[in-house]
């Protein structure tokens, strides 16, 4: 306490025999190391009130500028505290002093200075300056995200519910001076470097990773204003390195993602900002107006960034969707109109010149998670937008690549739709529009490998037939088959047998008129080229292929279905006898429940 000098010395020889530990980029996960540093007992007597003191004596020189000793001094007293929080056991006692005050201070007071230097132009080295603010901000994160829950979640490593429950020990409680300096910090941002930028949005994400207490905290009115901005100033590179200003935007939607998904668990009482508020900021974002933006922003450059933003916020739809409440937050989605802004992007991006594609494609992936597993989500879907204006929509892009037409597919099985076999049709309406489609594609090759798929998916099981039918696919295969000039043979041989195959489950007279009448030919003398075919398709439908079935049945495929009678009143008699044919058809499996208990089906 009475010798400056001495306390230097053993802050360094500590720091050097624990450096391990200084792990402050936030971008690598923590380096595992058998040994901790010790816990706040075994720390010399008083230690604590003595750095204490030392930090106010730094806090307050400040405005006068830090002499480089006291700068030196500052910095080892950060990295200290660092390696103290890495053993786990300290993080609270270090929490409730005061030095993460004094720190985020003298932080707050070094971003403006780095500000100010870089708006004035000053070649002066600032490193620094940029090393206490970096060693700041991983003390910070010491402190809310003791476990590195944040750095995991980066690395594409996701805890369950059950893994942060055995988390022993609780960060720290935030300090109520973290909103006012994470706002002020994004102040005249565009004077700050990049990398520092994304520090503060990973020491963002930390907090809220970390724990609900802090996060629900940290999500305020005016931390979500700072994300929103960050996220439109990510279309607007200028001389910005374009890698740092690209991993700043997916920085923030991470951020977001996890914002969305502790909201989900909180109850209404808890919440500074409702879900619905950010959804509809970020739809505002995803589909603003370029038009409104001066002549020198709208170039070809910036758009090709503004569509790698947009596409950017949609695949962040799909991983906020990516959670155990799935079903609540299905239900905001759709409380914020997300399909209605959905297609908005899809008709407002044909003023761009490329990556119309890649748009689209993202797009299809977001609508398809909202949609996902939900019957309800399907049906407004239906009613509010409806298939045939998407189609529309679609098709005014111009020729679809297969990844497109791959994407709908995908919406058709809830999955990947090469696992054929695995997952049936979940959603039957992108398989008619395909159908529709298939006369528009140019590509010869397109045509053969969706109708070929078309054929095995929509011919696997009972179940997909009969769904199918009921979609009236058959009516929509003749419709396309009046367009064989246009249709590859093949293409053509394949949609016939898929008809062949459904008219065996069923045929109404309608539609058996409609196929007979697709045969007539304006040369009486000249056969139609799909006689041969056809033909052989309406004797697949007649003949009886297997064990003999009913032609009318109830489906009681899902987990939730049952026939309801009404209660007996009166017994006829002292008993009765109820018979019945069952055909258990075997049940696809669903790769999200593989590793769960197997179903069991039983009868009552």
């Amino acid at each position: 306490q009475k010798d400056p000098d001495y306390l230097k010395l053993w802050l360094d020889s500590f720091v050097s025999s624990y450096e391990q530990f200084l792990d402050v980029d936030f971008e690598k996960l923590p380096t595992r190391v058998d040994d901790v540093p010790p816990g706040i007992s075994l720390l010399p007597d008083n230690i604590l009130q003595v750095l204490r003191v030392q930090l106010l004596q730094c806090v307050q020189k400040m405005s006068d500028g830090l002499e480089e000793q006291q700068q030196a001094l500052s910095l080892l007293l950060v990295k200290f505290f660092i390696i103290l929080c890495r053993n786990l056991a300290n993080v609270e006692e270090i929490g409730m002093c005061s030095y993460i005050n004094h720190v985020i201070t003298m932080t707050t007071l070094y971003i403006q200075q780095l500000k100010s230097k870089t708006k004035e132009k000053e070649v002066a080295d600032q490193t620094p300056i940029e090393e206490f603010v970096r060693h700041a901000l991983a003390f910070c994160e010491s402190l809310y995200d003791p476990y590195r829950n944040w750095r995991q979640r980066i690395a594409g490593r996701f805890l369950s519910t059950v893994e942060k429950s055995r988390q022993k020990y609780k960060p720290a409680s935030l300090t109520v001076e973290f909103v006012p300096f994470f706002y002020q910090c994004f102040q005249e941002s565009e004077h700050l470097k990049e990398s520092l930028k994304c520090c503060l949005l990973h020491l963002f994400g930390a907090i809220v990773a970390g724990g609900q207490r802090n996060a629900l905290q940290a999500v305020s009115p005016a931390t979500m204003e700072v994300l929103m901005r960050v996220l439109a100033d990510c279309d607007n590179w200028d001389d910005r390195n374009p890698e740092e200003v690209s991993r700043k935007a997916e920085l923030t939607l991470k951020c977001l993602t996890e914002v969305v998904h502790i909201l989900l668990t909180s109850s209404s009482d808890q919440r500074q900002v409702e879900t619905s508020t950010i959804l509809e900021n970020y739809f505002k974002l995803l589909n603003s107006d370029h038009s409104v933006l001066p002549n020198p922003r709208r170039c070809r450059k910036w758009e090709s960034r503004f569509i790698a933003l947009q596409i950017q916020m949609l695949n962040t739809i799909t991983a906020m969707l990516d959670c155990t409440d799935r079903p609540v937050l299905q239900a905001i989605f759709l409380n914020s109109n997300c399909f209605e802004h959905l297609i908005r992007l899809l008709q407002n991006c044909k003023v761009f010149q490329g990556h119309l594609d890649c748009l689209a494609v993202s797009t299809i992936q977001a609508l398809t998670a909202v949609m996902h597993k939900s019957p309800a989500a399907k049906e407004v879907f239906k009613e509010r937008i409806g298939y045939a204006h998407i189609y529309e929509v679609l098709k005014s892009l111009g020729q679809p690549s297969r990844e497109l037409l791959e994407e709908l597919m995908n919406m058709a099985v809830e999955g990947d739709h090469m696992a054929v076999g695995i997952l049936g049709i979940s959603n039957v309406q992108p398989l008619l529009l395909l159908i529709q489609w298939l006369p528009e594609l140019e590509s010869h090759d397109l045509q053969i490998f969706i109708s070929n798929w078309l054929r095995q998916i929509c011919c696997i099981n009972r179940q997909s037939r009969a769904t199918c039918v009921n979609a009236n696919m058959v009516i929509r295969i003749i419709e396309t088959l009046n367009s064989h000039s246009v249709l590859h043979c093949t293409c053509a041989e394949n949609l016939i047998a898929l008809l062949g195959s459904l008219g065996s489950q069923s045929m109404g007279s309608e539609e058996l008129l409609q196929l007979i009448r697709l045969l007539r030919t304006e040369e009486p003398k000249q056969a139609h080229p799909y006689v041969v075919p056809v033909m052989r398709a309406i004797l697949a439908m007649a003949r009886k292929q297997g064990m003999a079935s009913a032609l009318q049945y109830f489906n009681l495929y899902h987990s939730m279905a049952g026939i309801a009678v009404p209660s007996i009143h009166k017994w006829p008699g002292s008993a009765f006898s109820f018979n019945a044919w069952l055909c258990l058809d075997q049940d696809r499996a669903d790769p999200s429940t593989t590793s769960k208990s197997g179903k069991r089906k039983q009868l009552y």
